[in-house]
């Protein structure tokens, strides 16, 4: 019988296993329809939210490889969209960036750690730092 307290519980945890993997199973088949640059149009059109895959992966270690697979696909593409003009470029660096961890800078500073014991030349002029 099932916990008095759990009866009509719109909250309670309704996840399996079996269909968390059929869910990932549908977002890969829809990511290689290249119809998709975002996991939330996938997520959308499969009546649940965007949200649900990163909650899945955590509660569902095996889902991992299945999250990575979409996300890669959506990135393709994205960059493939953009490169063919399906959408406008600007749109896919915002989603690029926002979603795929792409940069268009690459970090060669300290990463905030205090710079010491090196001297900067130029000319005749020198810094000791």
């Amino acid at each position: 019988m099932a916990y008095e307290g759990l009866l009509n519980n719109k909250n309670a945890e309704h996840w399996t296993e079996e269909e968390a993997v059929k869910l990932f199973d549908d977002a890969i088949a829809k990511s290689k329809e290249e119809d998709y640059d975002f996991i939330g149009e996938i997520a959308r059109d499969l009546g649940t939210y965007r949200d649900v895959f990163d909650y899945l992966t955590t509660k569902f270690k095996d889902l991992k490889p299945l999250h990575k697979t979409i996300l890669q696909n959506l990135e393709a593409n994205c960059f493939s969209h953009a490169k063919k003009g399906k959408i406008k470029e600007a749109t896919a660096i915002v989603n690029l960036k926002s979603n795929y961890k792409w940069t268009d800078r690459n970090d060669h500073t300290s990463g905030d750690k205090e710079l010491k014991g090196f001297t900067i030349e130029w000319g005749e002029n020198k810094i000791d730092v």
